[in-house]
């Protein structure tokens, strides 16, 4: 199991494993001629996501926790 110290960082990768591939998944079958092309081609746009998606989210989930935060009432 992972330590409860690390939840923060095991969101944001968990969140950056999914969305990156759900995007990465959707922009190929998009921009893709073939199925093939996209199976093909996924694993390497879902890995260059990742390498995005992950650092990215660590600087956002606080910002966007810290908005969400200031426009929602505690009523």
């Amino acid at each position: 199991m992972i330590p409860k110290k690390l939840t923060f960082h095991t969101f944001s990768f968990v969140m950056s494993f999914l969305m990156s591939g759900v995007m990465s998944l959707s922009m190929l079958v998009m921009e893709s001629a073939t199925i093939n092309e996209v199976f093909a081609g996924w694993p390497s746009a879902w890995a260059v996501a990742m390498l995005v998606a992950f650092p990215f989210s660590l600087l956002v989930v606080p910002l966007t926790q810290r908005l969400v935060s200031a426009i929602v009432s505690d009523e």
